[in-house]
C-alpha cells in the first residue's frame, strides 16, 4: 500500500510537470515593407518571380522570392537607403524603389503595375516587312561593294 501511495504521489509531482511545456512568446517591432504585384488589368501577378536589391549591394539580389496568388510579396529591410524591387512574369515586369529611412516608418504598403519588358532577344518578327526588305537590300549592297572593291583591287597592274 505504501508502495502504491508512493507512487501516486510521485506521479502526482511528476507528470503535471512532465506534460505541462511552457512556451515563450517574443516580438521585435520591424520595418515591413509590403508589395503587391498586378498587370494593368488587375489581376494579380501570382507566382511571379520577386528579386530585393539592397542599397550597397545593387548588383546581387539579398531576397528572392516569389509572390502569392494575390501577387504580394514581404521582406524586411535591414539598412537605410533606396531598396529596389524588381518583380517579373512571362515577359512582363517592373522595378520599384523603395526608400527605406528610419525604423520610425510605419508598415508601407506599395503597390506595382506590371508593364512589358523590353525584348531582350532580337527576332525577325518584331520588325515589319519593309523594314526586313530595307535590311537585305542592304546587307546585299554591302556584299556587292565589297565583292566590287576586291575584284577592282585583283585588276590593278603590278609596278616592276
Amino acid at each position: 500500500m505504501k508502495t502504491v501511495l508512493a507512487s501516486v504521489a510521485t506521479l502526482g509531482l511528476i507528470v503535471p510537470q512532465a506534460l505541462a511545456h511552457g512556451v515563450e512568446l517574443r516580438y521585435k517591432p520591424q520595418q515591413v515593407i509590403h508589395i503587391t504585384a498586378r498587370y494593368d488589368s488587375g489581376e494579380p501577378m501570382a507566382n511571379a518571380r520577386v528579386q530585393v536589391f539592397a542599397p550597397d549591394r545593387p548588383q546581387q539580389a539579398v531576397i528572392s522570392g516569389t509572390t502569392n496568388a494575390q501577387g504580394e510579396f514581404q521582406f524586411v529591410p535591414d539598412r537605410r537607403g533606396q531598396w529596389q524591387v524588381q518583380v517579373r512574369q512571362g515577359g512582363h515586369g517592373g522595378l520599384l524603389t523603395i526608400p527605406v529611412a528610419t525604423h520610425a516608418q510605419a508598415t508601407a504598403e506599395v503597390a506595382l503595375t506590371a508593364v512589358p519588358e523590353p525584348p531582350r532577344t532580337v527576332s525577325l518578327s518584331q520588325y515589319t516587312p519593309a523594314q526586313i526588305t530595307v535590311m537585305i537590300l542592304a546587307v546585299l549592297w554591302g556584299a556587292i561593294g565589297t565583292a566590287c572593291f576586291a575584284w577592282s583591287r585583283r585588276r590593278l597592274p603590278v609596278e616592276s
